[in-house]
């Protein structure tokens, strides 16, 4: 049967590992958090260049003298 003493030093190495992958949790969260910007950063420059190649085609157009 364990001591007294033995469930103590048990419980806090549970509680170190604990806070080891609290720690480890919330440095996830923060990358998650930060490449999810990312993605949104990059979706938005990806629909600009769409817009903005849309438009220089329409112009090209024009100039050719093929537009609609």
């Amino acid at each position: 049967m364990k001591t007294r003493e033995d469930l103590l030093a048990e419980a806090g190495k549970d509680m170190t590992k604990l806070k080891k992958i609290q720690k480890e949790n919330d440095m996830l969260r923060g990358q998650v958090d930060m490449l999810q910007r990312e993605t949104d950063y990059w979706e938005h420059q990806a629909k600009t260049l769409e817009i903005r190649k849309a438009k220089l085609e329409a112009q090209l157009a024009l100039w050719k003298g093929t537009a609609p």
